[in-house]
């Protein structure tokens, strides 16, 4: 006699999964087929040893990389480099000369974002607009270009060691910059969350196009994490861990062992919560929030048991600057 429980059973073996063609020829090729592939530990590292490292994002003048810093160390925290995320061409060479030299007094990396970003551009009404909005941040002109090489030269020779950009095409014309000996061969090539970077290919293709880290979408899952990290074993994973409010608000410390384990070499991106946009000016309030942010998911690493090794002091992806 046939039970319903049996019954159940074997219904559940027996079902089949929709596009067989497409998952066979993606299976059989070793590439991303679904979502309900085993997780499985990376055994990448950075230059010089490491699993994991800490950025933190909206450091966006000295007065707040100067609170930032001065609350993780009360904290005790680690934090291993810093994102400026507005556009670098937004301070001055005074400035920015500043907010370097005390990273590197610090021992701690600094990222500037390359611009001008289109929504700055004198193109910029299309990008303002509704349907612009949606289209990324591609740069639509020569002249825009120009600059942001331009850009690069200046952080560069000020002793800036890490750029963000936000277009393919800008990533490059970066790499044969770098090649060439424009840019300095130690230069990291960060790709913003504003690339759209969802799925293994996009990854793998910011990768062949230069960059050395991605951040990746907000909301991808762990199979989807795992998979970027296997078809991309020398590109590292800038993994945000929470998420400004008018993005969606969510926080996945509870997951950070697993994302350390899954896709190392990798950095925590932490802290964008403590904002509900990422315009919004930095008060003392919301640096102590991120501070408390940041602490708060090194409990959880801590609490889950995992011996993570954290980015060794002399990796180059730590982005520290150099004396100009």
């Amino acid at each position: 006699m046939t039970t319903t429980s049996d019954h159940t059973q074997q219904q559940a073996k027996d079902v089949l999964r929709g596009a067989s063609r497409g998952r066979d020829w993606l299976r059989q090729r070793g590439l991303p087929y679904s979502d309900e592939i085993p997780l499985e530990a990376s055994t990448g590292e950075f230059d010089g040893g490491g699993q994991y490292g800490i950025e933190v994002p909206v450091i966006n003048s000295f007065r707040i990389l100067e609170q930032t810093l001065k609350g993780l160390r009360e904290e005790g925290v680690p934090v291993t480099r810093f994102n400026e995320t507005l556009g670098a061409f937004l301070l001055s060479d005074a400035e920015v000369r500043d907010m370097l030299d005390l990273c590197r007094e610090s021992e701690v990396g600094m990222v500037f974002a390359l611009g001008p970003r289109p929504e700055y551009d004198r193109k910029a009404a299309f990008y303002r607009g509704g349907f612009g909005q949606s289209q990324g941040r591609r740069i639509n002109n020569n002249d825009a270009l120009a600059v942001i090489a331009d850009e690069a030269i200046r952080l560069t020779g000020l002793g800036c060691r890490g750029l963000i950009a936000y277009d393919p095409g800008v990533f490059r014309m970066l790499k044969l910059m770098r090649a060439e000996g424009a840019l300095p061969s130690g230069l990291q090539l960060k790709a913003s969350s504003h690339c759209i970077v969802s799925n293994p290919f996009t990854a793998a293709g910011y990768a062949d196009d230069g960059a050395d880290s991605v951040t990746t979408q907000h909301d991808l899952g762990l199979s989807v994490l795992q998979e970027m990290r296997r078809m991309s074993p020398s590109l590292v994973l800038d993994i945000p861990t929470d998420v400004y409010g008018n993005k969606g608000g969510f926080i996945r410390f509870p997951e950070v062992a697993e994302l350390v384990q899954i896709a190392a070499p990798m950095f925590l991106k932490i802290g964008a919560s403590a904002q509900a946009h990422p315009h919004d000016p930095v008060s003392d309030a919301t640096v102590r929030a991120r501070v408390q942010r940041v602490a708060l998911a090194m409990e959880y690493l801590d609490k889950s048991g995992l011996e993570a090794v954290y980015i060794g002091s002399k990796a180059p992806q730590r982005c520290v600057p150099v004396s100009a």
